[in-house]
């Protein structure tokens, strides 16, 4: 390498290196998380700890006075017909209905002890999963019966009466919610990166050996070219996705997702159980094409609307 070239290259990378570190900082945590993500599969865990917030008068963890207190899973209509049989969270006390305002908050008496979770747990036959899957097996079983309003894992009211007041503080939102979710189910879409096949997709960085500063600058801007290209592509195929699915939803949340990482985009899908069929089938035709590129399209589902749920403020577009 001839010196001047040595040193021009030296002071541009004692330039960029601060913005080059950063940039790759930012790039490898965005990977971490889309990659912890994949391993965390259990959708029922990941649906139901990702709910909205408790209202005021719902707190969302056990008391710790030793009194019990309603546990609650969902609000619904006054009258939904709940089977006898349904089983609680915890065994013993009985899924029942508290009613006001014509909705009804389902609910089963707990002692807080019982809902005493390691919250670092994530093994699938843990404490903390298997509550939550009775959770989500409560809910499921009253959406099959009638639009319901699933509330946030670990959502506890003291007595009644609260969640009396909860009903009839949120009444109209509840209506209208309950309204837009009828006969609708949640399905959720993922658009990744396949690892594999990421060199061939982001062009490989290249080695300084053998070059002059010259030809690895040029070296330099095409593979960042390619990147950038790469990331221009999965983020039109990331928008050609959600334009496919439109005329099959009836509502869609984008819980994540970024050109620049493994994981391009992640949508909650709140699709009517008649379009299903044509739902599903739009996914894979397009998930065939997308696969050519490189990338692949999950598809998990269907769930209660968990993402399109919220009694604090106006439920997501």
């Amino acid at each position: 390498m001839r010196p001047a070239d040595e040193g021009a290259l030296g002071r541009l990378a004692r330039e960029a290196a601060p913005d080059v570190l950063a940039e790759a900082l930012r790039r490898a945590r965005e990977d971490a998380v889309a990659r912890l993500s994949a391993l965390l599969t259990d959708a029922i865990l990941d649906a139901a700890l990702a709910g909205p917030r408790p209202a005021a008068d719902v707190a969302p963890g056990p008391r710790d006075d030793g009194e019990q207190v309603l546990y609650a899973y969902a609000l619904a209509r006054a009258g939904l017909p709940l089977p006898e049989d349904l089983p609680a969270l915890t065994g013993g006390a009985r899924v029942r209905q508290v009613t006001d305002a014509g909705l009804a908050l389902l609910v089963s008496a707990v002692a807080p002890e019982q809902l005493q979770v390691d919250e670092d747990d994530l093994a699938e036959d843990g404490r903390l999963a298997t509550l939550v899957r009775g959770h989500d097996a409560v809910v499921r079983a009253a959406a099959d019966l009638g639009p319901v309003l699933p509330l946030r894992f670990g959502t506890v009211v003291a007595s009644e009466e609260a969640a009396r007041r909860l009903l009839r503080e949120h009444a109209e939102g509840a209506r209208e919610q309950l309204d837009r979710v009828d006969g609708t189910r949640e399905w959720g879409i993922r658009l990744v990166r396949v690892l594999a096949d990421e060199p061939q997709l982001t062009g490989p960085t290249p080695r300084r050996e053998g070059m002059s500063g010259t030809e690895y600058l040029s070296a330099r801007r095409a593979a960042l070219g390619a990147r950038d290209r790469s990331e221009q592509d999965a983020a039109r195929a990331a928008d050609r996705l959600e334009e496919a699915l439109a005329p099959h939803v009836t509502s869609t949340v984008r819980r994540g997702g970024n050109p620049g990482s493994s994981l391009l985009l992640d949508v909650a899908a709140l699709v009517p159980r008649d379009r299903e069929a044509g739902f599903t089938a739009a996914v894979d035709a397009l998930g065939e094409e997308l696969r050519q590129a490189g990338l692949d399209v999950e598809l998990t589902g269907p769930w209660p609307p968990y993402s399109f749920v919220s009694l604090d403020e106006e439920a997501p577009a």
